[in-house]
């Protein structure tokens, strides 16, 4: 008798992929050279749950790849695994995999030592893998019929045999994978997070992705809105408009329990005693309470206490996700935002602008002979460098100006008012200019500790002010002008910021 083994060779072209590394991998140079893997690299766990979040652009491939490197995890298992759920709560089709080791909380594991069709052949295999998953997801059970659920599959039977035994047991159901929802700061408080959405409307079109129509929404009184009794898409709707949960949590929360007298109040509040508390982390958001004590009395508490634990848990996710908005726009480092957000936000700014008639300026600049410094004193002076100088760039420009780090030592500025001026008959783009200036004297007087004698009076920046509709048209050609008039800067011995020919015009300065 002849045996034959049939192996699944590897496909020639695969579907595109979105591969996110974190940490030192060594497999950048390797995927890179594979026209269909769009390769975005991480230095920290929350930064790729981040990437993950908020693909580069609509033409980002849909199939996601994490692949992370030992040093940029926690020893811990258990720490480990939140990482993967967290991943997982993001998108639930993700591949997660680990570089030269065994864990099964991964879906697969490389080698540092593969070649590249061995590596696509491994990924490959990793997501089919994969698929057959079961999801991740957050939904309420009633505990009065968490031990009563139909069954929706028939009794098995044997038809052709009429002694009709009774049917094999059943297996209990595959156990769902563990949903452990991870907040970095478990005793913050989630109102305080409302801030990072709550800006001016290109803000929460670039952050969240909402049009006007959606940022100038009214709220929906609840008679307005009859929910399904186990729905939980409301609250979805709502985290992804960046609006707060409460509203449509306590809806479903009455609507299951029957009732419209049920409400978060604060832990200090009259009557406060009567309800239980929401607890996320070690700190109590509020008291879910009812005021009919016979209720209460009866089964009133045991059903507030789990709908109180079903409530702690879209808290936390609330947190979690303006936690990943902003680390899907912000520098890790400076807390400047990054490129992302300034190509996004200059394009808004822009179309804004031109429907409004006003200007936009963008100052794009760097620190001069960084590299000496990076090299002489440490990556440690460096970074020292670059933070504080987001530190004092913000300390000198408008509320609504914006500053984002471009690249190593490269920074932009968003000049930018949407309501326009705050004095009548002001020269925007004067101000503008002096605020260049006064930044750029600021720099050279700072005291950088890590510099040591050349803490003092050694450090300049160089860069190019271009202002819409003058300089530019649009984004690209703004930004254009802007990088010709820092290399410009450049040219004439660095410690200088040079205006474009319409910026020069409009400012009116007297040179």
């Amino acid at each position: 008798m002849t045996t034959s083994t049939t192996t699944r060779s590897k496909p020639e072209a695969h579907e595109p992929w979105r591969v996110i590394l974190v940490g030192r991998t060594g497999l950048d140079q390797a995927l890179r050279r594979d026209a269909n893997i769009e390769l975005i690299r991480c230095r920290e766990t929350i930064e790729a749950i981040g990437e993950l979040g908020d693909p580069i652009d609509h033409e980002s491939p849909a199939q996601a790849v994490v692949i992370v490197n030992a040093d940029a995890l926690e020893d811990e298992p258990m720490q480990r695994k939140r990482f993967v759920n967290a991943l997982r709560l993001v998108d639930p089709g993700v591949c997660v995999m680990i570089v030269n080791e065994a864990d099964d909380a991964f879906d697969g594991t490389l080698s540092r030592n593969q070649t590249l069709d061995e590596l696509i052949e491994a990924i490959h295999n990793a997501i089919e893998a994969a698929d057959q998953t079961a999801p991740v997801s957050l939904r309420y059970i009633d505990p009065d019929q968490a031990d009563n659920q139909p069954d929706d599959q028939p009794e098995p039977t044997n038809e052709d045999d009429d002694t009709h035994e009774p049917a094999p047991a059943q297996q209990p159901p595959a156990q769902q994978p563990e949903v452990t929802v991870v907040v970095e700061n478990d005793t913050f408080e989630h109102r305080a997070q409302r801030a990072f959405e709550d800006e001016d409307d290109i803000h929460k079109r670039v952050v969240m992705g909402l049009d006007p129509k959606v940022v100038s929404e009214t709220k929906t009184p609840h008679t307005h809105h009859t929910p399904l009794v186990h729905d939980d898409e409301p609250l979805v709707r709502a985290m992804l408009k960046g609006k707060p949960i409460l509203d449509a949590a306590l809806v479903q929360i009455n609507a299951r329990l029957g009732r419209s007298d049920i409400n978060l109040v604060p832990s200090d509040a009259p009557g406060a005693g009567l309800g239980v508390p929401v607890v996320v982390g070690d700190q109590a958001v509020g008291i879910l309470r009812c005021d009919d004590e016979a209720w209460l009395n009866a089964s009133g508490r045991t059903l507030l206490a789990a709908h109180a634990s079903w409530l702690a848990t879209w808290v936390k996710l609330e947190i979690q996700q303006s936690e990943l908005r902003k680390c899907a726009f912000t520098d890790p480092l400076t807390g400047a935002w990054n490129r992302r957000y300034f190509d996004r936000y200059l394009a808004a700014a822009i179309n804004q602008a031109r429907k409004a008639r006003q200007a936009v300026t963008v100052m794009i600049f760097d620190i001069d002979s960084f590299k000496h410094y990076n090299d002489t004193y440490g990556h440690g002076a460096g970074d020292e460098i670059l933070t504080e100088t987001v530190k004092l760039l913000t300390s000198v420009i408008r509320p609504s100006d914006r500053v984002c780090r471009v690249g190593g030592d490269e920074f932009a500025v968003i000049f930018y008012e949407p309501q326009g001026p705050r004095e009548e008959g002001s020269k925007p783009l004067e101000s503008i200019y002096q605020i260049a200036c006064r930044f750029q004297h600021q720099i050279c007087n700072h005291r950088f500790p890590k510099l040591g004698a050349e803490a003092l009076g050694t450090l300049t920046v160089s860069g190019g002010l271009a202002s819409f509709p003058w300089d530019g048209h649009d984004a690209a050609s703004l930004l254009e002008e802007a990088d010709r008039c820092a290399m410009e800067s450049k040219r004439q011995g660095k410690n200088a910021i040079t205006l474009g020919p319409g910026a020069e015009s409009i400012c009116k300065l007297d040179r």
